[in-house]
């Protein structure tokens, strides 16, 4: 078999060529990673970000217009259970940022477990309900802090190394390409 390197790489284009196209890709990469990558351990402690954390950890727990709406929506039915009737006198008198105490919803379950003790299941469900949407939307809060805290970051650190390590690998692939010829004739 006959070895034409020097022949074969005197038709090739610029090397440039694909360590521009690796270069280009790679810019895309690097852009794509400044959002993909995690939160590092120095963003997440950040006085900011510990900062927002902690408030919405907070306000999960705190009477606000989506437990206003919630409420409402109980108060609205025009028959309701014992388990309803109980949950809902648990927020009345409570304001913005008022927290249910614990020992009321003690005494809501000891009360219903004394006069309706069918009705402990469906009070406990509505409380659990409830915890679920105030986490489900604390968790909602948080992603759409850590995008915002991804989106901080310096974009153009993300592109140049994109564009480097891009580069290097289409020089790389450039550099491994080879091309067979082959040596002899099918007859």
């Amino acid at each position: 078999m006959k070895v034409n390197a020097v022949e074969g790489n005197q038709k090739r284009h610029s090397v440039f060529v694909p360590i521009i196209e690796g270069a280009a890709i790679g810019t895309v990469a690097g852009y794509a990673g400044k959002y993909a990558l995690p939160l590092t351990h120095e963003e997440k402690n950040s006085d900011e970000y510990v900062k927002v954390s902690n408030k919405v950890a907070r306000e999960k727990t705190q009477y606000n217009f989506r437990t206003d709406k919630f409420i409402s929506s109980l108060k609205a039915k025009e028959e309701k259970t014992a388990a309803e009737e109980a949950f809902i006198k648990l927020f009345d008198g409570l304001k913005d940022g008022d927290n249910v105490k614990k020992s009321n919803i003690r005494n809501a379950i000891k009360e219903l477990t004394e006069k309706y003790p069918d009705q402990v299941v469906a009070f406990k469900r509505l409380c659990k309900k409830t915890s679920e949407i105030a986490e489900k939307t604390a968790k909602q809060c948080m992603n759409a802090y850590d995008l915002t805290t991804k989106h901080i970051r310096p974009t153009g650190f993300f592109l140049v190394a994109g564009a480097v390590v891009g580069g290097f690998i289409g020089l790389a692939h450039d550099i491994m390409k080879t091309e067979i010829k082959p040596s002899f004739k099918k007859g």
